[in-house]
């Protein structure tokens, strides 16, 4: 028989919870602000740059110290001067993914981008309206939500009886 949890196990419980679900959250925020939807893309270096910490995040790191965001800046560069057909490649790696360490739920985590021309990237609204828009508060729901694990085990079972589906195999689930 299953031991049961005394009262005294609600408040533990509950702060791991919070603590899994908060390091949860800054890690799912982090992944999905590394994509072309939620930032600003030309070579992928600020979408890449997205850094989580306990201190405000300072955008120092320049685009032409970071191999490949360089080169391709580099070729992007030139075909604007030359009037050219401008690439359309860029790529999105993300350089402080998972973060290094763990949070406390307890104290205020930062999550930044280090470009060093971050300010100028936030002007189009994309990272805003993310962080803002309903899109965030639903994740913070569906983070914090504190789910049951399913169990679901297939098994072969023969189900039809009737016209096309006589005597046909089906696999059937069954929750636990």
């Amino acid at each position: 028989m299953a031991k049961r949890a005394g009262i005294d196990q609600i408040i533990p419980d509950l702060e791991a919870h919070m603590q899994e679900s908060f390091n949860t959250l800054v890690r799912k925020t982090m992944r999905r602000l590394a994509t072309k939807k939620r930032s600003p893309v030309w070579t992928g270096f600020f979408a890449s740059s997205w850094k989580a910490q306990l201190s405000p995040v300072q955008p120092k790191d320049r685009v032409e110290e970071f191999s490949p965001w360089s080169e391709l800046a580099e070729v992007k560069r030139n075909a604007v001067w030359n009037k050219e057909t401008v690439p359309k490649d860029y790529l999105i790696r993300p350089r402080f993914y998972p973060p290094e360490r763990q949070f406390n739920y307890k104290r205020r985590v930062y999550i930044g981008n280090s470009a060093e021309y971050a300010i100028y990237a936030l002007e189009n609204g994309i990272v805003q309206s993310f962080v803002q828009g309903p899109e965030m508060g639903r994740l913070i729901k569906e983070t914090f939500s504190e789910r049951k694990p399913l169990l679901s085990i297939a098994f072969k079972t023969k189900e039809g009886g009737f016209g096309l589906t006589a005597g046909k195999d089906y696999i059937a689930y069954k929750e636990l």
